[in-house]
């Protein structure tokens, strides 16, 4: 395996994960990673009576940035974002992203009718295919809001896949291209990239977030910007199945990923 950057990783700082940062760092240095870069959750009004996505730049910036400093020799720490888009919440991601220096930002989607598909309770009254084409539906129009320099790549595209009630059994991009081609559009037109989520993996889809059959699309459209990350919260998964996601690009003929620092793309040969 040639990847050696880990762009989409979680620690203590997200609600979801606890997992001092110091520790995804150490299994980070152990793999032979040149650089990783914490994309903690900002979620604002998530829906939940037990966790907060929160993210608290004010505390987060300086224990990175310390954190940052001690391994400079050994490891590059990028500190990111990844935030819940709604299309309400453009102008506050914007805010942080001009007031915060952010290496690198996420957009995702993590709800579906206002709910988190994770939960599967959206699944309970509609059909799985009315689900997965209203998550793409809300997700453009949600990434629409969002002025272009707010963000720097669109995460998990196809991240409600994970948790149907019968995942990707019946799922591809064909049976959902109108819905999901306008989503490339927009990242194309808008020189934005699209996330590499090994999480798809992780959870038995045998494929990343998003499939195959969209990476395709998007390359035949002539996307060529695209992110990795393994979506992280333990150790354990830090870099899961790069060596499968690196076959699968280069097979669809992508030759290059980016990684950010302080907002800036650098194209890394796969």
């Amino acid at each position: 395996m040639s990847i050696r950057y880990d762009f989409h990783l979680h620690s203590d700082f997200s609600a979801d994960s606890d997992v001092p940062a110091r520790q995804m760092v150490e299994r980070a240095i152990c793999l032979g990673l040149c650089g990783i870069c914490f994309t903690e959750h900002h979620d604002p009004d998530f829906p939940s009576d037990t966790l907060s996505f929160t993210l608290d730049p004010d505390s987060y910036f300086p224990a990175l940035s310390a954190l940052r400093k001690e391994y400079e020799k050994k490891l590059w720490i990028g500190i990111g974002m990844e935030f819940g888009i709604q299309p309400h919440l453009a102008p506050v991601l914007l805010q942080l992203a001009k007031q915060y220096p952010f290496d690198f930002i996420i957009a995702s989607r993590h709800l579906l009718y206002g709910q988190d598909p994770y939960n599967r309770l959206c699944f309970k009254e509609k059909r799985e295919d009315d689900c997965y084409a209203d998550f793409f539906r809300e997700q453009y129009t949600a990434l629409k809001q969002l002025p272009p320099d707010s963000y720097d790549t669109l995460g998990h595209l196809d991240y409600v896949v994970r948790y149907g009630p019968n995942q990707n059994l019946f799922y591809s991009y064909e049976k959902f291209a109108d819905v999901i081609d306008p989503i490339l559009h927009h990242l194309i037109d808008n020189g934005k990239c699209l996330e590499v989520n090994t999480g798809g993996l992780k959870y038995g889809l045998g494929e990343p977030n998003p499939c195959i059959g969209i990476l395709r699309r998007y390359r035949d459209l002539g996307g060529e910007l695209i992110t990795l990350g393994s979506d992280a919260h333990t150790p354990q998964h830090l870099c899961f199945d790069f060596a499968k996601v690196q076959d699968i690009l280069t097979f669809l003929g992508f030759r290059h990923y980016t990684v950010f620092r302080q907002r800036r793309p650098e194209q890394i040969l796969l």
